[in-house]
């Protein structure tokens, strides 16, 4: 073999290892990934594609304790089911509403090809220096799901797993 075939085979492997490690790298993530303590926040969910060639139909949001007054904004083309937080007592007064423990998209269909956002508008916990994950399960069509849920373990990045949940950092106080 000679020297420039070895070249050759070693550029073609690290573009395939890139384009590889861009397939995988793409997650259901949140376009502002960090907030104050105990402010509104929108979280702004992306989805870059769908599951395989598989178009994504469903996608649900389980808030994490803490989270407050959330607020799904609604998709043309798509239900929305808001599921309450069974434990927390129903509000009184005006504009009151049930504390949320998951909200779930259904519908599109968002093919694989294209991406969408999926908004959310809460009050963050007063949690400062907290990392909040907040897992997301992806449905496609023909009934493949992906949970994007994997919370890292102490020293670990969510990069060193195949579908982290997404990640918003609680900001210190000022």
């Amino acid at each position: 073999m000679t020297k420039g075939s070895i070249m050759h085979r070693t550029l073609l492997a690290a573009c395939a290892a890139a384009l590889l490690g861009a397939t995988a790298s793409a997650h259901v993530t949140l376009e502002t990934q960090e907030a104050a303590p105990d402010s509104l926040y929108r979280a702004v969910f992306r989805v870059p594609h769908g599951c395989g060639e598989a178009a994504t139909i469903r996608l649900a949001v389980t808030l994490p304790e803490g989270v407050r007054g959330a607020r799904p904004m609604p998709k043309p083309g798509w239900r929305l089911t808001l599921v309450p937080r069974e434990d927390r007592p129903t509000p009184q007064g005006h504009g009151a509403a049930r504390e949320l423990h998951q909200i779930v998209w259904e519908g599109g269909p968002l093919p694989s090809e294209h991406y969408d956002e999926f908004v959310i508008r809460f009050r963050t916990p007063n949690t400062p220096g907290q990392t909040l994950w907040i897992p997301v399960v992806q449905g496609c069509e023909g009934g493949r799901e992906t949970a994007w849920t994997q919370v890292p373990e102490p020293g670990r990045r969510a990069s060193d797993y195949p579908t982290p949940a997404p990640a918003l950092r609680i900001l210190p106080r000022n």
